[in-house]
């Protein structure tokens, strides 16, 4: 039998969450014999193989269901409400009804598949149980800030109101500069307004010196499809990556596969979020938002769902611990895999 991971690879850009999410599936495969692409399931002619079903889908509902060559444990299995009309069609039910009962990494597509006769459970994401296999007990003076969700007022109003406020906090362009010249984006006047927002929104949670040593890295980036050639090597990234979170003293994120995987990993995460979000964002959430400490912004207000003290503010050394929840979700994710990969071998 082959053991294949699943990859995302798109022309215009790649989220290396994609590939932490395979990087999850790869621990429990006894070897990676190659890749497929999500967006092109119902067209894999390859040898017969097992896959870890996991992940978002899917932007072309055209390939679904999958070929017959692929045999899938479908576990962290979210459907998109972009895709819900392709991915709950008839011969999209019958093929999920010879799988079932079916692993939901979210309440909307749990609720979704029981609702069409699916039997299916809410059983979080694979990425939850990452901490199996690289855990570390080395942890480094490190804070790292992943996509931060920052407020924006609409672009002009945005650029005028930021511009104005550094003409007149002239204090604070050291401080602006220190944290511009972090970012993971092009160097140009826009990156430095980006700082501003950042600098504005998060100072009044975080120290200015949390803000100022922190690194600033993107799982969305142009960048991920000029460096790296092959899925292979975006894994490798992934890997990386995850390998820096595993000994941070706190990471701070708007991306669910960096805050998931921190919480498997036992690495101190707080998630930022937009509580304006479209149904094809909100969707996701159900169920996952509840394992982790958050930070929900409306506009400029900002609320948590865990104690947080104004005066002292959050830094390296006062860092809220994370919640126990997702303890039992990774334990039951990593049985449920073991068997898949156990099983008629």
């Amino acid at each position: 039998m082959k053991y294949k991971l699943l990859a995302v690879c798109t022309e215009k850009q790649i989220n290396i969450g994609d590939y932490i999410q395979a990087l999850a599936a790869a621990q429990f495969l006894p070897k990676t014999d190659g890749f497929i692409q999500r967006e092109k399931l119902k067209d894999y002619e390859e040898d017969e193989c097992k896959v870890i079903m996991n992940g978002w889908y899917m932007h072309h509902t055209e390939q679904w269901p999958p070929s017959e060559k692929i045999t899938p444990l479908f576990v962290a299995f979210h459907i998109n409400a972009s895709a819900k009309e392709g991915l709950v069609s008839k011969e999209s039910i019958d093929y999920l009804k010879r799988f079932q009962p079916i692993g939901c990494r979210d309440h909307y597509t749990r609720d979704l598949l029981l609702s069409n006769g699916v039997d299916a459970y809410f059983s979080a994401c694979l990425t939850l149980t990452l901490g199996m296999k690289y855990k570390s007990t080395e942890k480094e003076d490190k804070c790292y800030f992943v996509d931060p969700f920052i407020p924006k007022k609409k672009k002009v109003i945005d650029e005028i109101y930021n511009t104005l406020w550094l003409l007149t906090h002239y204090r604070k362009w050291k401080t602006i500069e220190k944290i511009t010249d972090k970012l993971p984006y092009k160097k140009n006047f826009k990156r430095r307004i980006r700082a501003c927002r950042l600098y504005r929104t998060y100072i009044r949670i975080f120290t200015e010196e949390t803000l100022t040593e922190a690194e600033y890295i993107s799982q969305l980036n142009k960048s991920y499809l000029t460096k790296y050639n092959t899925d292979m090597e975006r894994l490798d990234e992934a890997k990386r990556l995850v390998n820096k979170y595993a000994k941070a003293r706190m990471v701070v994120t708007s991306r669910i596969h960096c805050a998931l995987p921190c919480l498997g990993l036992e690495t101190p995460v707080i998630f930022t979020e937009n509580t304006t979000q479209t149904e094809k964002k909100v969707c996701r959430m159900g169920g996952i938002s509840d394992l982790f400490n958050t930070i929900s912004f409306n506009g400029n207000r900002f609320e948590t769902n865990f104690k947080f003290c104004r005066s002292t503010r959050i830094s390296q050394k006062n860092v809220p611990t994370n919640k126990d929840l997702w303890r039992q979700y990774a334990t039951k994710l990593i049985e449920t895999c073991k068997d898949f990969i156990n099983k008629n071998n």
